[in-house]
């Protein structure tokens, strides 16, 4: 497939590598094929500065779209560098008529909202609701960015059930599989990075330092990345990454 712009091939092969090829393009995104089983996305939105949508094409084409579908535009369509008052309308439908999948997919867009004591409201109660079969971690991150302390008794209910998980290590030990295994490191510091944000409480920090040490580098990289600090996991790994470009 050549159907493509080569500065977005460009910026595909900076980001994931000289190997990437397209291999497929939808209305709002470009997938790339990086390796034998390897995938990349990038949002058209990203790619393509000038593209923008009219709330009321969305309006008019969204009972008509399926789950896949939904999510193909909200998760890229969240990613808009700007924002106006059709975005506004967009994201008033999403939260009127879209399920956790849909919402749970474009958590940035809330935090572009004007209104945004009822878009923090709107966060929690999905928080407190949670339909999803996996953590919702975005939920998490978009809370943890706003800072609002409202959000802390929702986050916390989650954090407790991981932190619990993540202190059966001292048991059953390191599982090869951080990502799928028993244990659930990600989702426990991405919780707890959320409420060290919002409270800057010394619990949440001490949590996720002591995973700074973790004999595993991908759950030392979570836990940096949850403090948002570069370590030396994170500077290894930044390193790799301009070496690319």
């Amino acid at each position: 497939m050549n159907d493509i712009d080569p500065e977005i091939l460009k910026l595909a092969k900076r980001d994931y590598g000289e190997n990437c090829e397209l291999a497929r393009k939808t209305e709002w995104s470009y997938t790339f094929k990086c390796g034998p089983k390897s995938y990349c996305s990038i949002s058209r939105f990203l790619a393509e500065k000038s593209l923008e949508v009219r709330a009321g094409e969305i309006r008019e084409r969204w009972p008509e779209w399926d789950l896949r579908q939904r999510i193909d535009f909200t998760s890229n369509w969240q990613t808009k560098r700007t924002w106006t008052p059709d975005d506004t309308e967009i994201l008033e439908l999403i939260m009127a008529d879209g399920d956790d999948n849909v919402c749970h997919s474009c958590t940035r867009a809330f935090l572009k909202y004007p209104d945004r004591d009822r878009a923090v409201n709107f966060l929690i109660s999905r928080v407190s609701d949670c339909a999803l079969q996996h953590a919702p971690l975005n939920y998490f991150q978009a809370l943890g960015m706003a800072g609002d302390k409202r959000a802390v008794a929702a986050i916390r209910l989650f954090y407790e059930k991981y932190k619990e998980a993540v202190e059966n290590e001292v048991t059953i030990g390191v599982p090869e599989d951080v990502f799928r295994g028993l244990i659930p490191y990600f989702p426990y510091l991405t919780a707890a990075g959320a409420l060290f944000k919002i409270t800057s409480s010394t619990e949440y920090e001490e949590g996720i330092r002591k995973f700074f040490n973790h004999p595993n580098e991908q759950v030392r990289w979570w836990a940096e990345h949850a403090l948002g600090v570069e370590g030396p996991t994170t500077s290894k790994r930044n390193a790799e990454y301009r070496k690319k470009g």
